[in-house]
């Protein structure tokens, strides 16, 4: 089969069940890795992962990243620090530990394995919970701010972790490393902040010129690109390079109306192909594991609701009073575009085996679609309310 035919097969079907899946309150990339699961070898067998799919799978993966670091400013993280911190150790912190001891003493992986199958399904994802709280107009609310820098935090923590594994013998380096670039990066941050009014001048004269959105564009590509390079030349993933590049992406610097086309550029173009691909994709990787691993897969899942929903329903009802706890856990479980990105980056480096993947990817699964739906009523109806 061809490489369009290939991909026609897979957006066509990824959008239509995704968007029946979304009408029915769960995220459309379940839906997407479901669509690849069937299409892959572990069901119909129809479409086989190829080097082909796999560069397109490297291409939707910087920009759906990207994206995420626009969406994400360091004053989010600073401002909300405290709080925050509590929530990322109930939420991911505790439930990623726990998984780690649970499948290294119980069943035996190594330890690099056991970090990986933890990290993806214990990472709340930042896109599952950002459509979460915009779907019931809770970032208007403090606690729903409070929720979204926690994942930051989070989301941050594990692309660091993943970066960190790939070669441990300078793991003590890369550690070094990244809290330099971070801090470098809260200075360039709050530098850019400073001098914004010039900043924002600047590009409001380049896109006055002829074409000069898309030039502005490609320059944001270009530079996420360049940051990507970087960071896989220091021994990291580009994932990460493409996180911190789209993070000093903000409307202080490049103004509000500007940023918010970049915003709706890049989520359409995500929306209508990049997401869709990626996680169908990703959905192709999976083959079905031996019976020994199914209680490691259950023991999982079982782990990150009980533990991860418990460890969150108690920390949400000292810090966020202004929101439902059942809310609180149900949104922190949301689990989705993070786990996946670790899962099949760690495959595809020979980090995880064909069948911790799957795990990984079905754990993923099932956890996105057992907690979404706990979000109560009264904050369900906050949308139309408000």
């Amino acid at each position: 089969m061809d490489i369009i035919t290939e991909v026609l097969i897979i957006l066509a079907l990824s959008i239509v069940i995704g968007e029946i899946m979304e009408s029915r309150g769960f995220p459309n990339v379940v839906a997407a890795m479901i669509v690849g699961i069937i299409l892959g070898p572990a069901v119909l067998n129809y479409i086989s992962p190829n080097p082909v799919l796999a560069g397109i799978s490297d291409i939707s993966l910087f920009f759906i990243v990207l994206l995420i670091g626009v969406e994400v400013t360091t004053e989010l993280l600073t401002k909300y620090n405290k709080t925050s911190t509590s929530l990322s150790v109930g939420s991911f912190g505790i439930p990623f530990l726990l998984m780690i001891a649970f499948s290294v003493l119980i069943y035996n992986l190594q330890i690099k394995e056991a970090i990986i199958l933890s990290l993806s399904i214990s990472i709340p994802s930042i896109s599952i919970v950002s459509v979460l709280l915009l779907r019931y107009n809770l970032l208007s609310r403090e606690g729903g701010m409070r929720i979204l820098a926690s994942v930051v935090i989070s989301d941050v923590l594990a692309f660091i972790i993943l970066s960190s594994l790939i070669n441990t013998s300078e793991i003590y380096f890369k550690l070094i490393a990244i809290t330099v670039f971070i801090f470098l990066l809260l200075l360039l941050d709050r530098y850019m902040r400073k001098n914004g009014e010039r900043s924002k001048l600047f590009f409001e004269k380049l896109r006055a010129k002829d074409r000069g959105e898309q030039l502005i564009f490609a320059a944001i590509i270009i530079w996420g690109l360049f940051v990507s390079r970087i960071f896989e030349e220091l021994g990291f993933t580009f994932i990460l390079g493409a996180l911190f590049s789209g993070m000093i992406i903000n409307d202080v610097v490049i103004g509000p109306e500007l940023i918010g086309i970049i915003k709706r550029t890049l989520t359409r173009i995500n929306d209508s192909f990049f997401i869709p691909i990626f996680f169908t994709i990703a959905g192709l990787g999976v083959v079905i594991p031996p019976e020994k691993y199914y209680g490691l897969l259950l023991g999982m899942v079982i782990i990150t609701v009980v533990a991860g929903g418990l460890l969150n329903f108690l920390t949400s009802r000292i810090f966020l009073t202004d929101l439902k706890s059942t809310t609180t856990m149900a949104i922190l479980g949301g689990r989705g575009a993070v786990g996946v990105i670790i899962a099949t980056f760690a495959l595809s480096e020979g980090l995880i085996t064909n069948n911790i993947y799957s795990i990984a990817i079905v754990g993923t699964i099932m956890v996105s679609l057992i907690m979404p739906p706990l979000i109560s009523k009264e904050d369900r109806k906050t949308i139309v309310v408000n």
